[in-house]
């Protein structure tokens, strides 16, 4: 996050004791504003039969939110070589329950759920990588590691938690409350950062930094762009999976007989049981593993088992309830272990509804689709595996471990 270019000023040093109150808050009020990442995932049972909607339209929908959520960090990557990233990270929360508070009050069909879900893609955009440069400006080297595997562990506690109190509150009290209560949620997220995060000042090198040098320093890096189209894959087949999971766990016990009120809870329970402890496991599986094999080695490693699991996980519809599980817990934990790689999103639609078909060919294909996110990954870090003999060992690793959620 730093300049190291020749006459660039060295970032400031990071004092070992006083920064773990900071890091404590920005984990809290980041947690807090996460609320919204799958929530609407776990409505498209729900907004289906009362919008009268397709599973389609759903997905669009739900690809809104992440095509939105990447065009943000673009934009956002660039801000934060200009902008401290504390107002961008409060911003962003307060702009999310904003738009989580419209939604709740105004979302009524097909064209105002994707305005609306649009917007607050955008805006979520501006809460994950600033924290990461938060991290890096103000833990000490010899924590940032940890840290940032503990911030990564939080946020994929933030996408699985919702999926379960949001299938149980729902039904009883309705969706639209719910939903207000949950902006109210990740408006206390950005008080929370607002009040205890630190604020630090902005090197004053990085404000010359000028446009044709941020996209030339990426687009002239032949290994950068490997890593982003890797990136981009992963989270292709990841955020789909996720998206997907919650609503594929409800129609999975609808089919099994279970009334739509216990299936909407049970299954939102097992998508939080597989995103959250199988993404948990994954992240810390990945960040060692990372350190021992290499960024790129474990990547692919990674990679070529959550392709395994895409290309046969929907066709198990039909399967013991026990052995989908098994295999959602493993899909969780291969999906996100190689994101201490790389980050960022996806969009999928379900391609296969109008063909007429069962739900397990629905599903199949549909899940079939993510894997070519991993394969494209697979493809692109090839030659990556090559170079790490040549390089010195702190090279290898990065000196320390990285994580990222998606």
């Amino acid at each position: 996050m730093h300049a190291s270019h020749a006459g660039w000023s060295r970032p400031p040093p990071v004092r070992k004791a006083g920064w773990t109150a900071g890091f404590v808050a920005l984990c809290l009020g980041q947690f807090l504003a996460h609320q919204t990442s799958l929530i609407f995932s776990v409505l498209i049972p729900v907004l289906t039969s009362e919008w009268r909607i397709s599973a389609s339209q759903a997905g669009v929908i739900l690809g809104a939110f992440q095509l939105g959520t990447l065009g943000a960090y673009v934009g956002v990557g660039f801000l934060l070589d200009r902008i401290r990233s504390k107002p961008i990270m409060v911003w962003s929360a307060a702009l999310v329950a904003a738009g989580d508070l419209l939604f709740a009050l105004f979302a009524r069909n097909f064209a105002s759920g994707l305005t609306i879900r649009l917007i607050v893609g955008i805006v979520y955009g501006g809460l994950y990588l600033p924290a990461l440069k938060q991290i890096a400006q103000t833990i000490p080297l010899d924590r940032r590691g940890t840290a940032t595997g503990i911030y990564v562990g939080t946020i994929v506690v933030a996408y699985a938690v919702p999926l379960y109190y949001m299938g149980v509150l729902a039904p009883r009290f309705g969706w639209r409350p719910t939903m207000v209560a949950v902006a109210a949620v990740e408006l206390l997220g950005a008080l929370v950062l607002a009040w205890k995060v630190p604020s630090v000042p902005l090197p004053a090198a990085l404000q010359r930094l000028g446009p044709s040098r941020y996209v030339g320093d990426v687009l002239g890096n032949r290994s950068a762009r490997r890593v982003i189209l890797a990136y981009t894959g992963h989270n292709w087949e990841l955020f789909g999976m996720w998206g997907w999971l919650t609503p594929f766990m409800v129609q999975v016990l609808l089919a099994r007989g279970g009334g739509n009120t216990e299936a909407l809870a049970r299954g939102g329970l097992l998508a939080a049981w597989a995103i959250g402890l199988g993404g948990g496991i994954g992240a810390v599986l990945g960040g060692r593993l990372s350190d021992r094999l290499g960024r790129a080695e474990t990547a692919m490693l990674m990679l070529g088992a959550s392709m395994v699991c895409s290309a046969v996980f929907g066709w198990l519809f039909s399967a013991p309830l026990i052995l989908l599980i098994t295999i959602a817990l493993l899909y969780g934990i291969v999906s996100l272990a190689d994101s201490p790689s790389y980050s960022a999103s996806l969009m999928e639609v379900d391609l296969t509804k109008a063909a007429q078909i069962g739900p397990t060919a629905q599903w199949g294909w549909a899940f079939v689709l993510l894997a070519l996110g991993p394969l494209a990954g697979l493809i692109a870090l090839g030659p990556l595996r090559a170079r790490r003999a040549d390089l010195p060992a702190v090279a290898r690793t990065g000196g320390h471990t990285g994580s990222g959620a998606g």
